[in-house]
């Protein structure tokens, strides 16, 4: 089984809460040219209001004009579905989500750009968007050069509050009906080609914490240990 790290950084002196790092196994995509969407890492932290997820591929996001990167929730609470809010060809491998999310990076356009959804038990149905202005969902490009994917999600649109875990999935891909070209739920590739389903292995957890969290926790040391995926 898989492992977490958990990376705590100086709170003490930057003010900043420890995040839950995620690793993943590199190279092991379809096509190794597409560095940009192959996951080394992600990162998920929060604040008394946001959660915040940071995707760590091999590549550097500001030499393409495309890539997506995108996060399967289920908080355990709402109407759950087996697809996602892009229509993205993925199985969950008998797992669900409530929640989705995802973005792009576009530095010749919008910069890093991102949607929010969640499952009201019949449809997918989007609940805020960057380019809408919404104040629910933001995202950061400041990183792209090292790439780097971050966004932020209010902890009322995914309906949690401190206390609560959840599970998920992060997924890079392209456009259309694309599957999830890396997962950083598998170790191994997750599908051969554009024109195959992928599949998913199993969950991550994240619990929410009452402690602050920022972008800024990315890339930051300090103490490691490890435990045990759900």
């Amino acid at each position: 089984m898989r492992t977490m790290t958990l990376c705590a950084a100086l709170a003490a002196t930057a003010g900043l809460a420890s995040a839950d790092v995620y690793n993943d196994s590199t190279g092991e995509i379809f096509d190794a040219g597409f560095t940009h969407l192959d996951i080394s890492s992600a990162s998920i932290t929060n604040d008394a209001n946001f959660l915040y997820i940071s995707v760590q591929t091999t590549g550097d996001l500001d030499a393409v004009n495309w890539g997506k990167y995108a996060i399967g929730i289920n908080n355990g609470k709402d109407a759950s579905d087996a697809g996602n809010g892009w229509g993205r060809n993925i199985d969950w491998n008998g797992q669900t989500i409530t929640h989705w999310s995802a973005t792009w990076a576009d530095d010749g356009g919008s910069g890093a750009g991102g949607e929010v959804y969640n499952f009201d038990g019949a449809s997918w149905v989007l609940q805020g968007a960057t380019y809408n202005g919404d104040l629910n969902i933001s995202g950061d490009d400041s990183q792209h050069a090292a790439g780097v994917q971050m966004w932020a999600l209010s902890l009322a649109t995914l309906n949690l509050v401190v206390g609560d875990t959840f599970t998920f999935d992060i997924i890079t891909t392209g456009g259309g009906n694309d599957p999830g070209v890396d997962h950083l739920s598998r170790a191994d590739q997750a599908t051969p080609f554009w024109d195959t389903q992928s599949v998913a292995g199993e969950f991550f957890s994240y619990t929410v914490v009452p402690a602050p969290g920022a972008f800024a926790l990315v890339g930051l040391g300090g103490l490691v240990a490890t435990r045990r995926r759900r």
